[in-house]
């Protein structure tokens, strides 16, 4: 089986305004979610935005986030199954903190990808 090859912009380091970008689409999305308006692709933008947190911190050997995560993909669940079992997408404002460091980190991930590419372009 063949794998399609990489373009240039999936090789190269994230340009500012796409990271710019991807961290507003995961503030937005726990920013809907905290207020009960969230539905099944905000709380699946917040998984993703978790995950890719969480193998890019493992990649890097970044310590001290574990719980953190495990934390945060624990209360991503329960406002699954609340939405599951009460029709209605909302985080616990209780569980809004520790997405809030996830998204903290990814934030701190995304600028230190954009940082480079700023770097070669000055």
């Amino acid at each position: 089986m063949r794998r399609t090859p990489l373009s240039r912009e999936q090789l190269l380091p994230i340009a500012p305004g796409k990271a710019r970008t991807l961290s507003l689409k995961s503030h937005l999305a726990l920013a809907a979610l905290r207020q009960g308006h969230g539905n099944e692709d905000l709380a699946s933008e917040l998984l993703k935005t978790l995950y890719l947190t969480f193998f890019a911190n493992e990649a890097e050997k970044r310590n001290g986030l574990f719980e953190t995560f495990l934390a945060a993909e624990l209360a991503l669940k329960a406002c699954i199954h609340h939405a599951v079992t009460a029709d209605e997408w909302r985080l616990d404002p209780s569980h809004c903190e520790v997405i809030e460091a996830v998204l903290r980190a990814y934030d701190a991930q995304l600028a230190s990808r954009s940082s480079f590419i700023m770097h070669l372009s000055g």
